[in-house]
């Protein structure tokens, strides 16, 4: 037994002398073959696009944490220097005779301030020492001054031994005062 041929035969439908089916058919076979061709060339672009918007979001993230906490250190950081003000001017100030002089006048009768020597104390501080010698009425002036130095506008520290040493009315003072200064 034979098998009927089937066949299909598209119809001719022709405007102006142009056959209508089959420019539709070759436009549709364009459009998927160009389609076809950018999804080709693009496929690799869009992989590398997902693989990198990844990376940015990530580095996005990681950089709003690290400007939070820089935000956060930051306002810590001016809460403790608002806090320590005081001691980070003391530690900007000059060591001026003159102006110890005056202030202890009230305590003692100073004579001679000498600088021995000047050095780096733990790598952020100058410490100067000097050798101070004057003259009190009673060993209470000295413990005056000390508790007084707490108020004053430097950081001093005064070492022990000191050298009390009696005259006829008044005591002679011999004592080392260190002066620490921030490192520039």
């Amino acid at each position: 037994m034979k098998m009927p041929k089937i066949s299909f035969k598209i119809p001719k439908i022709k405007i102006y002398g142009i056959d209508v089916i089959k420019n539709f058919l070759f436009f549709t076979l364009f459009i998927v073959l160009t389609l076809l061709s950018i999804a080709v060339a693009i496929a690799p672009s869009i992989r590398h696009f997902k693989a990198t918007k990844d990376k940015y979001f990530q580095k996005k993230y990681d950089f709003e944490i690290t400007t939070k906490e820089y935000k956060n250190n930051l306002l810590e950081l001016k809460h403790l220097k608002n806090k320590n003000r005081k001691v980070l001017n003391i530690l900007k100030r000059d060591f001026d005779k003159n102006n110890f002089k005056m202030f202890a006048s009230k305590y003692m009768d100073i004579k001679s301030i000498k600088e021995i020597n000047s050095s780096i104390y733990k790598n952020d501080f100058i410490k100067t020492t000097y050798i101070v010698t004057s003259t009190i009425k009673s060993p209470k002036n000295f413990y005056d001054l000390i508790d007084a130095l707490k108020n004053y506008k430097l950081l001093l520290r005064i070492y022990f031994p000191i050298n009390f040493v009696k005259n006829q009315e008044d005591i002679n003072l011999t004592l080392k005062i260190e002066h620490y200064k921030l490192k520039d």
